[in-house]
């Protein structure tokens, strides 16, 4: 399993199972720990999958992974992932805001 291949699965599904959710979960966790310790440009999504999140194409996978959990996923903190995400990566020099 990548994220990829689950990120595609629900492109053409509109959903995804448990597994899958909680699998997302640990990558996108783990994607904000390793965009803030080195700072690597994360991948980008395909244009499908960036549709599918509701991003525009060319938004970074960890953006669409965000997106998609929030919507099938909506959680209780005060900071949707999506957010947490932006944050992360504008302190990691990879978004620009004025």
């Amino acid at each position: 399993m990548t994220p990829s291949l689950v990120l595609m699965d629900y492109v053409d599904r509109k959903t995804l199972n448990n597994e899958q959710l909680s699998y997302l979960e640990q990558v996108l966790k783990a994607s904000i720990q390793k965009l803030k310790f080195t700072g690597i440009k994360p991948a980008i999504a395909n244009n499908e999958i960036c549709d599918a999140a509701l991003l525009s194409q060319g938004s970074y996978e960890i953006s669409c992974i965000a997106s998609i959990l929030d919507m099938l996923q909506p959680t209780k903190k005060p900071m949707e992932r999506k957010t947490k995400v932006f944050n992360a990566l504008c302190n990691a020099g990879l978004i620009v805001t004025d």
